[in-house]
């Protein structure tokens, strides 16, 4: 007869199961057994496998990395503003918002005058500006030469409408009336005497990180948006080198170190030694002027100072 390997017994009859329990256990115990023996010749044949943990690397290249790091700033980076002397002397200027306040943010409706903007289409409705404050001037390294100024970008607005003369509804003359604007973002509290530009075009969401075909040799200018002295990943550096000596929005550059000079002191001419350039840092170009560019560090051994080179072989 053959014995049941399991057993299972309605409920309630728990009581009468172990009256018999001497009689269950010889007719089903030796089944379970075997059947346990069984299992373990089973298992027995199953070859055993040790497992172990090991490092699996990928090579990531430089142009994914630079990809990466753009996207990553892409959410929060405002682009820099670089202006010549004939932009900052022709940008309009903020007089007066709501209820005679001079502090606005987004949303309020804003008025500026000097909104001739010469050399520039006039403004359409809901044409975008900008809204900058502070300049200082980028001068180069080796000559010494200022290449352009940097504003300070402060927020975003829209046209409404223009100034001009209005007809003055309760004294019944005209007036002159200033240009209104609409705010719609602003990074920090913007004030009566900030300045406004017709906004210049942005640089493309997404650029495709690659090799210069040419040689390039630049210069760090300085270190955007911040008044630290060194500057490390995802942070943004101006070039002394722009669209005129061949820079394009995409151009993945080498930070190398300052050459340096060491010497032999057990040398009895104690001769001098020059230092070989080392790679420090990777920065790829997103933004391009007509002589200075701007550019992400997207990789870091060490901190960036303004000063430092720039040096791309350039393919063949």
């Amino acid at each position: 007869m053959r014995r049941p390997s399991t057993l299972s017994l309605p409920p309630g009859h728990c009581h009468r199961a172990l009256r018999y329990w001497p009689l269950i256990a010889a007719l089903w115990l030796p089944g379970a057994r075997c059947q346990a023996q069984d299992q373990a010749r089973a298992t027995t044949d199953v070859p055993t496998v040790k497992l172990a943990p090991a490092v699996r690397s990928t090579p990531v290249s430089a142009e994914h990395t630079a990809t990466q790091a753009l996207k990553r700033l892409s959410a929060t980076l405002h682009y820099p503003l670089v202006l010549s002397d004939a932009q900052v002397d022709s940008a309009a200027r903020l007089i007066g918002g709501p209820e005679g306040r001079v502090l606005f943010s987004a949303g309020d409706r804003i008025y500026a005058v000097g909104t001739d903007f010469a050399g520039q289409t006039p403004p359409q409705r809901g044409q975008w500006l900008r809204i900058f404050r502070k300049v200082r001037p980028l001068k180069d390294p080796d000559t010494g030469e200022v290449l352009g100024m940097e504003a300070q970008l402060l927020g975003t607005a829209r046209w409404a409408r223009g100034g001009g003369l209005a007809s003055d509804t309760v004294s019944g003359g005209e007036q002159r009336v200033p240009a209104t604007l609409d705010l719609v973002s602003s990074l920090e509290e913007i004030v009566v005497g900030d300045r406004v530009l017709i906004a210049q075009s942005h640089t493309p969401e997404t650029l495709l990180a690659h090799q210069p075909a040419q040689t390039l040799k630049a210069r760090v200018l300085g270190l955007y948006a911040t008044e630290q002295a060194q500057a490390s990943q995802l942070q943004i550096i101006s070039l002394n080198k722009g669209r005129t000596d061949g820079v394009e929005a995409g151009h993945l550059l080498s930070v190398l170190t300052r050459p340096g000079t060491v010497t032999d002191t057990r040398d009895p001419l104690h001769e001098i030694w020059r230092l070989p350039a080392e790679y420090k840092a990777t920065a790829m170009v997103f933004l391009t002027f007509e002589r200075i560019s701007y550019a992400v560090l997207t990789e870091t051994r060490d901190s960036v100072q303004v000063g430092d080179h720039l040096f791309a072989a350039g393919n063949p």
